[in-house]
């Protein structure tokens, strides 16, 4: 696939957001070095960096579908307060194992975890004590 102007301004914009952020998140940041962007543009080299495996896109149920440029196998986490989605470190990530699953060929693993953030346990702390 060829390597246009844009889709590098993309890849670098994904690359310097460390939040995981979603499709219009990227373009509003896009937007601001380069107005003339459509947001088309923005998801087509979205969906192509994904593909090519510049990028890893994170899909998640209910929510748009996230970018993260960190390519390599690992796990997120999910705040159920404030859908902030960070990494999550697992000491082992699970192997798949093809063998043990009655002929089904993997092809991919997402791992999701959701729980509290930090951030918001702090908040809901600091809300029950002055309750």
């Amino acid at each position: 696939m060829r390597n246009t102007v844009q889709k590098t301004m993309i890849l670098k914009t994904v690359r310097s957001m460390m939040d995981h952020p979603t499709a219009d998140e990227v373009y509003g940041k896009v937007i601001s070095s380069c107005p003339g962007i459509s947001k088309g543009t923005v998801y087509r080299n979205l969906n192509l960096l994904a593909q090519e495996g510049e990028i890893l896109r994170v899909s998640i149920a209910n929510a748009p579908d996230r970018y993260d440029f960190t390519t390599v196998n690992h796990a997120h986490c999910i705040c159920s307060r404030c859908g902030k989605v960070f990494d999550y470190r697992l000491k082992r990530m699970p192997q798949l194992n093809d063998s043990d699953n009655k002929g089904f060929k993997a092809e991919d693993m997402n791992i999701i975890v959701h729980g509290i953030c930090h951030e918001c346990q702090m908040k809901e702390s600091e809300e029950k004590e002055r309750s």
